[in-house]
């Protein structure tokens, strides 16, 4: 997406967004599913009373750790979306949509590396 930004090629732009939109609906399958489930990773008495040690907080697995960039590519995909409407329609104003959505990507892009660093 981004060389087709910068050299003014439009499939590159259109396959960018597509790219984008695709990691989207992958974040979202994620998102929707029982990875996240409370049950998985607590015990019925911590969910209940509400109770949270330190040893809980400090033993988050990785899959996890990694929901906000899960949620920031969920985010990308929502904004790349208006970016290849107006790529389609070749208006000019793609251009805002395509810098927001790269933004938000190198954010979940970030989290991950962060993520693989302190493991």
């Amino acid at each position: 997406m981004v060389y087709g930004w910068i050299e003014d090629k439009k499939p590159f732009r259109v396959i960018g967004s597509a790219i984008f939109i695709a990691l989207g609906i992958y974040a979202l399958y994620i998102l929707s599913g029982d990875y996240f489930a409370m049950d998985k990773y607590l015990t019925p008495d911590e969910i209940a009373t509400e109770e949270l040690d330190d040893d809980v907080i400090t033993d988050i697995p990785f899959q996890v750790r990694l929901f906000p960039a899960y949620i920031s590519f969920l985010i990308s995909s929502l904004v790349a979306i208006p970016a290849l409407w107006l790529e389609l329609k070749n208006s000019r104003k793609y251009r805002i949509f395509i810098v927001a959505s790269i933004l938000l990507a190198l954010v979940g892009f970030f989290v991950i590396v962060g993520m693989l660093k302190t493991n």
